[in-house]
């Protein structure tokens, strides 16, 4: 049995009182690993320390104006200085705490930091990798030094992580043959909390869609756009719903806004008011994936593009969700949307389909095996 003072830090370069793609996975990993294990977190927090109180098992470790917010920036002075700071602090967190095992939850850039401190700690690294960093940069427009530097830094925390979990199928099977201490865990939903929502009563023949934030990213912001440049093919009888937070709105009494929501509950409560959600993606990324297995967790409906679901497997178009080319989206949600038993059938399979693959009875054993397997080897060398 692994002792319950084994101590892991898990790092993360985003805020974690902020909800988006990587912290949503982060809190489900945090609660489930506090459960047998001391666990550390230290993350870029700039915000509200009250929206951790769900993870008051762990011990959180915030460093201010360190962000990702200063990776958006134009002068790569400011980036350099961003990510340098970044592991200086992650170096010196880890050099005083002495955890025994590193949790990087998709950190691409703190791994030269971890790395460092587990070759004087003798600590194992865990990488959790959300996508194939590589792929995803080219997909973003980057090119010529700054996306050979990605690939390098990619190429090197793929060798020296002591064990890496993939999020996705494409992620694992490309990592597997530079790793093969490797797992699949896929971005999971706790189903018992994304449960199959209450009736939506009918207003007539009106049907209300939703987008799902934050829509301050520009991987989101897209969706708002492709509504608003559609919003005329709609057929008029759609309303739309953006849920999260949204810095710059598109005006149409078509569209209403739930602006930043401060629970999960009201999180499920909109999209109980939903007849089906639209993701229409435009860039395979990591972050779609949640927003897809929690709607499917309540079974809605989703609509959205191949470029939404890379990544996600056992998973099928026109049975479990329905997806489109995006010059088609538009047309395909005025044809289906009203067929009220087709969409009904969508959503229950894919409710069925998050019990089997994405919900958290399922996955949580697997990460639980992991630590105790990568702890066991721990323990074996300080033996």
């Amino acid at each position: 049995m692994v002792s319950m003072m084994i101590k892991i830090i898990v790092s993360v370069h985003d805020d974690m009182s902020e909800s988006g793609g990587t912290t949503v996975r982060v809190r489900r990993v945090v609660r489930i690993l506090s459960t047998k294990y001391e666990v550390m977190v230290i993350n870029c927090s700039g915000g509200n320390q009250e929206k951790l109180r769900d993870m008051d098992d762990a011990t959180i470790i915030t460093v201010s104006g360190i962000g990702q917010r200063l990776l958006w920036t134009k002068s790569p002075l400011i980036k350099a200085l961003s990510v340098t700071l970044w592991n200086l602090r992650l170096l010196f967190t880890l050099l005083r705490t002495r955890p025994a095992i590193v949790y990087c939850a998709n950190d691409w850039f703190g791994f030269p930091g971890v790395y460092l401190a587990s070759r004087i700690l003798k600590c194992k690294i865990i990488y959790e990798a959300q996508s194939i960093y590589f792929e995803e940069s080219k997909e973003l427009g980057h090119s010529g030094i700054g996306l050979r530097l990605r690939q390098a830094l990619e190429s090197f925390l793929i060798r020296h992580s002591h064990h890496i979990i993939a999020l996705s199928q494409n992620t694992y099977e490309f990592y597997s043959a530079y790793n093969h201490n490797i797992d699949l865990i896929p971005v999971f939903v706790d189903d018992e909390i994304f449960k199959k929502r209450i009736s939506k009563p009918a207003i007539g023949d009106t049907k209300l869609v939703g987008l799902i934030g934050p829509f301050d990213s520009a991987f989101n912001e897209y969706f708002l756009d492709y509504v608003d440049n559609n919003i005329e093919r709609f057929d008029r009888r759609i309303r739309f719903l953006a849920i999260g937070r949204c810095g710059r709105m598109v005006r149409s009494d078509r569209i209403a806004y739930t602006g930043y929501l401060n629970s999960v509950a009201d999180y499920i409560g909109h999209l109980s008011c939903l007849d089906a959600v639209l993701i229409p993606s435009r860039v395979a990324t990591s972050g779609p994936l949640n927003k897809i297995i929690e709607t499917m967790s309540c079974s809605l409906p989703v609509f959205t593009t191949p470029k939404g679901i890379v990544g996600l497997y056992s998973i099928e178009p026109g049975r479990d969700i329905l997806v489109f080319d995006e010059k088609d989206l538009v047309e395909r949600v005025n044809e289906l949307i009203f067929d009220d038993r087709f969409m009904a059938d969508i959503g229950r399979n894919a409710r069925e389909a998050i019990e089997r693959y994405y919900s958290k009875s399922v996955n949580e054993n697997k990460l639980m095996g992991i630590l105790e397997s990568v702890s066991n080897r721990e323990e074996q060398i300080l033996k």
